[in-house]
This record gives C-alpha cells, sequence and structure tokens, in this order.
C-alpha cells in the first residue's frame, strides 16, 4: 500500500484526516491539497524528494504576520516552505518545514539538509490548518483506532507500543503506535512497510489555539524521539500565536 495527501481510498470517521490510496493514483494525487482536514498520512515521495524544499529564502526568521480561521499567528519566515505564504495575510492552511532535531527553519548552515533528496533527511513536514474535530491523535486512540486493531502487539521503539490495523479497515497498510503508559499517550499513525519509493512515513495531530490543528509528518525512524519531537511541536505551536504584548 502506499499513501498520499489526495482523494481518500476510504472515508474516515468525519472530518478524520488521512487515508491510503492505491499505487496507480500515487503519482497523480501525490501531495495534492484537498478540502478540510482530509490529509494523508504521508505525501511522502514529493515530501521527502523536493529537492528545493524552500525556495528563496536567506536563513532570516523575519516574523510574518497571517491569520488562519480567524487566529492571528505570527511565524518565522525561514520556517514557511512556500513562498507565496510568506506575503503573510489570510490563509487558508500553511506549510511549514523544519529541521531536526533543532525545529528551526531554514538557514545557510543547514542549507543541505534542506536540500536533501532521502528518504531519512532531518526534516519535519508540518502543516497548520482549521480544526474539524476536537479529537486529536490521542483522542483518537480509544475513540477510533482501537476497534480496528488486529494481531499481536508490535514492540516499538522508547517503550512505544503497536498494533496494526484491519485489511478491510479504513486504516489498511498501516500501524499505530502509542505509548500505553499514562492519559494522554503519545499516538501515531504510520505506513506499515517501507518501499523503495516510499519511506515509511508517520503523521499525528495536535490541537492549539482556539481552533487550529497542528499536522506534522516524519519518517518512522524519529519515532524513538516521539516524545521530545511533541514536546517541541507544542511548544512552537504555542510560540505561533499571537500576542498583543
Amino acid at each position: 500500500m502506499t499513501l498520499a495527501a489526495g482523494t481518500l481510498r476510504h472515508a474516515e470517521e468525519p472530518h478524520e484526516a488521512g487515508g491510503w490510496l492505491r499505487p496507480a493514483l500515487l503519482i497523480s494525487l501525490a501531495l495534492a491539497a484537498i478540502g478540510g482536514a482530509a490529509w494523508g498520512i504521508g505525501a511522502a515521495i514529493d515530501n521527502y524528494r523536493d529537492s528545493i524544499a524552500l525556495r528563496g529564502l536567506d536563513g532570516k526568521p523575519s516574523p510574518v504576520s497571517l491569520t488562519i480561521a480567524g487566529e492571528k499567528l505570527t511565524v518565522p519566515a525561514n520556517m514557511i516552505r512556500f513562498r507565496s505564504d510568506r506575503r503573510g495575510g489570510e490563509l487558508d492552511r500553511l506549510s511549514l518545514l523544519l529541521h531536526w532535531p533543532t525545529l528551526e527553519g531554514f538557514s545557510e548552515d543547514v542549507a543541505d539538509d534542506f536540500k536533501d533528496t532521502s528518504t531519512d533527511a532531518p526534516l519535519i513536514y508540518v502543516t497548520v490548518s482549521p480544526r474539524v474535530t476536537e479529537l486529536d491523535s490521542t483522542d483518537r486512540l480509544a475513540s477510533v483506532y482501537e476497534q480496528f486493531f488486529e494481531g499481536p502487539v508490535v514492540p516499538g521503539p522508547a517503550g512505544l507500543v503497536g498494533r496494526r490495523m484491519k485489511a478491510d479497515s479504513p486504516y489498511d497498510g498501516e500501524i499505530v503506535y502509542f505509548d500505553p503508559r499514562g492519559t494522554a499517550p503519545f499516538v501515531a499513525r504510520c505506513l506499515a512497510e517501507a518501499t523503495r519509493e516510499i519511506p515509511s512515513t508517520c503523521m499525528r495531530e495536535i490541537n492549539f489555539g482556539r481552533g487550529l490543528t497542528l499536522l506534522y509528518r516524519f519518517n518512522r525512524t524519529r519515532l524513538e524521539n516521539g516524545s521530545r519531537l511533541d514536546a517541541g511541536l507544542y511548544a512552537l505551536a504555542d510560540s505561533f500565536l499571537f500576542s498583543p504584548h
């Protein structure tokens, strides 16, 4: 199975993000933006192989003022992936590209990493969009994902466990990794198997602000840093929120 941001093969619960596509559709639909919050887990090929990920940047983190769903944000320009979005103003959604492990934007010091076309490039892909459901990835573990688990527990890195999803479910070809400890665990959906063309990509959604969702995509090898990645992105999202002071 492969995945992309585009038309869903199966409908998920209302406003759920993601969905797998047949390989024949991937070439034409990868990275195609669709309405609402229906984004595929990976958008993997183009995301990981965009040879010039941030065009026209000089590495300056100049603040860009923008608004999404009526919520004012201030975001450093060198984090914003697309040139047109760096003008700010009213946006439907915002795409960011961050360096790992710093979670900072483009700079000349790490320019080679931002041009890295390999599947393990140290980059995190982020989309900020209007919130269409109060259920983030953590909330969906018990309310949605658990009903589709099958097979034994799959040991994961850093104390995480994985559960494969039923083949006849909307999550065919996926595995959900989560922390079995605590009441608000880290939860991420991942491509169960990698191929030569598609890296094993994971996706997690977190809610922030009054009505925004931050979806981030990353290579599955970074699951071992899941708690650090999550804490960093929560803090980063909060830093974007406009403050008159």
